[in-house]
């Protein structure tokens, strides 16, 4: 099951990740169960059998759930106070049970499972007795009252309608955890695509959304198949959630009904879930080994449909997630290998955009076929299996004949990013040679270099393989200036100029010190340990002058007072927008400064206080507590660009 941010705050998984190591369709076990549930208040009433369970089987253990019986060959036997059902107990022979429970209410935490007015829900296998299959041929039985309508993965079969409510039954095969099951006052849309039922299961309020939905999902899994494989189920659907995450499962989604109507919904995000078919649910995550699925999906969905909308889009998502890695706080920039999951902004950064950019420049490196080959191979060789970075290097090395070891080495295992140098850029008639630099330990990068000449534009790629490298580009034309990848196609450190101030350089740069203006000491020093995480520093005026990196707290009139009085540019905003209000700004000689203004100082903390949220941004003001403006200071010259004109 992949847990997908919707919201301006990555969310936290609801469970941890599945682990599986289980060898292609090997092992594949058998359950049946039947599910009578009543939204409305939450009862229900579940019965398994699992015929022939392999080794051990474990119990959910539930605070809102109850084991009733425990049938062991047909014997009642008592539950396990370990609540786990050991093999040699059973035996191989059937294990059925009963039990009994209440879904817990909706709160603010989103579970496992929870009931609302207008939908309930189970997440993975926790309400489930599962044994050691690592796979296995789920069959529900679902039944819930007349006006509701129950959804769940797997490939929908019988479906009937009575007196007293509906039944319908999914057929799954896959990993327990990967589950999901689902009932609401849905009105259902279905459209066959070929073979593959399409539906949506929205509220009625929400049902003219159902045509453009599932015209979209039909048009992404063409693509995609053509791209990677045969698509891998039966069929999709579009399950509308009264929480506020975007769900991927085997053939369905869970979105928030808040978003439902937003055209990023049905566009890039929605792309992104029918994505995860093929990566991260049916080409399962090793996740022991880290996860390489949310980048490759990442750059296969969101990026290819920003490359749809023309190369500016697409130039600006790559700055995007580079501007993200520079917000990056020393302790959370990890290597690839650690990422599991994006619980916040911070692992977001590296696990989805770090890691489209490994493929982006993985793309370039071997060319659109042997890219395509190499994807294609390692779809036809791990589905229905899982797969870690080995198994990916494995298939494009395969594709194209080559040792992607380096490259794999160094995008993996290493935290930060190289820094670019344009040393020397020497025009000599129609010939341009450059030295080129990079920060320690140094790459292997291919560096794309746009050199403006009098006949036109010409792109060509320097090989910078250590710390200083030479090279002498022939041109067509004199060279009236060039430009060091200048639309970021590699995994760089930003230079100066590129990227204006960023409000998350205060947590990513050296420890700032706080300056507590008109006394406010213990909202200043409130609110620095808030946002640094780490108890705050303050100094008085005259330690301020001196600090390497300096936050300035106070009321809005005192935090203007004092900008004017220790920068000489002018304001670059009004800086009374909001009731509070956040922006950073260099001094003449570099040093970092962040202000942070509220028109109450006892408001501080309470308005600002989600101000990480905000650090891709320069500026940002708030209101009850939410973002009401947020915007970027205007770039300037950059080290690496020269003009020779």
């Amino acid at each position: 099951m992949r847990f997908r941010p919707l919201l301006l705050a990555a969310l936290p998984a609801l469970a941890g990740p599945a682990v599986w190591a289980g060898p292609h369709a090997e092992m594949l076990g058998e359950e049946a169960v039947t599910l009578r549930l009543d939204p409305a208040t939450g009862a229900l009433t579940l019965d398994a059998v699992l015929p022939a369970p392999q080794g051990d089987v474990t119990l959910p253990r539930q605070d809102w759930l109850t084991v009733e019986t425990l049938e062991i060959g047909g014997d009642a036997t008592p539950v396990p106070s370990s609540g786990v059902l050991r093999a040699a107990r059973h035996m191989g022979r059937p294990v059925t049970m009963r039990l009994t429970g209440t879904l817990p209410p909706l709160s603010p935490e989103i579970g496992e499972a929870a009931r609302a007015e207008t939908a309930s829900y189970l997440l993975g296998s926790g309400w489930l007795p599962v044994d050691s299959a690592p796979r296995a041929r789920f069959e529900l039985n679902l039944e819930v009252p007349a006006g509701w309508r129950p959804a769940a993965t797997g490939r929908l079969g019988a479906e009937a309608v009575g007196a007293e409510g509906r039944r319908a039954q999914f057929v799954f095969t896959g990993r327990a955890a990967d589950m999901g099951v689902f009932a609401g006052r849905y009105t259902v849309g279905e459209a066959r695509h070929g073979d593959l039922r399409l539906r949506t299961y929205f509220e009625p309020r929400d049902a003219a959304y159902s045509p453009a939905y599932t015209e979209a999902v039909a048009g992404y899994i063409d693509r995609f198949s053509a791209e990677i494989g045969p698509y891998p189920y039966a069929g999709f659907s579009v399950v509308s959630a009264p929480i506020p995450v975007g769900l991927g499962m085997p053939g369905l989604t869970y979105v928030s009904q808040s978003i439902l109507g937003h055209g990023y919904m049905r566009g890039r995000s929605l792309a992104h879930e029918v994505l995860h078919s093929w990566w991260g649910n049916s080409v399962a995550v090793d996740y022991r080994r880290g996860n390489w699925c949310e980048g490759l999906t990442t750059y296969m969905a969101d990026h290819a449909l920003a490359e749809d909308a023309g190369p500016e889009a697409a130039r600006e998502m790559r700055l995007g997630w580079l501007r993200d890695l520079a917000a990056l706080p020393a302790d959370e920039d990890r290597p690839l290998t650690e990422f599991r999951a994006a619980s916040h902004g911070a692992r977001q950064a590296v696990g989805y955009g770090k890691a489209a950019l490994l493929f982006h420049m993985l793309k370039a490196e071997l060319g659109p076929a042997d890219w395509h080959k190499g994807l294609s191979r390692f779809y036809a060789e791990r589905h229905d299996r899982v797969a870690a970075w080995h198994d990916l290097r494995a298939a494009f090395e395969e594709a194209s004949g080559r040792d992607l070891g380096w490259f794999f080495d160094q995008w993996l295992t290493r935290s930060g990013l190289p820094a670019l140098r344009l040393e020397a850029a020497e025009p000599e008639g129609t010939t341009l040679h450059l030295v080129l630099g990079q920060s320690g330990p140094a790459y292997r990068l291919s560096v794309p270099v746009v050199v403006e000449t009098a006949a036109g534009t010409e792109r060509h790629l320097v090989l910078l393989d250590a710390g200083r490298g030479e090279a002498t580009l022939r041109l067509r034309a004199p060279a009236r200036a060039v430009s060091v990848d200048p639309d970021f196609d590699l995994a760089r450190a930003l230079a100066p100029g590129e990227v204006p101030p960023m409000l998350g350089d205060l947590f990513a740069g050296p420890e700032p010190v706080l300056l507590a203006l008109g006394g406010e000491t213990a909202a200043a020093e409130a609110l620095g340990a808030r946002l640094l995480r780490r108890p705050a520093r303050l100094v008085d005026a005259a330690a301020a002058e001196t600090a390497p990196a300096l936050i300035v707290v106070g009321s809005g009139a005192e935090v203007a007072a004092w900008r004017m009085a220790h920068l000489s540019a002018p304001a670059p905003w009004s800086m009374d927008a909001g009731r509070a209000r956040a922006w950073v700004e260099r001094d003449p000689g570099g040093r970092l400064i962040g202000f942070l203004s509220a028109d109450r100082a006892e408001d501080l903390a309470s308005e600002l206080g989600a101000l990480r949220y905000q650090a891709g941004q320069s500026y940002a003001a708030f209101s009850g507590g939410a973002a009401v403006a947020a915007g970027d200071w205007p770039t300037g010259a950059t080290p690496l660009s020269r003009r020779f004109d």
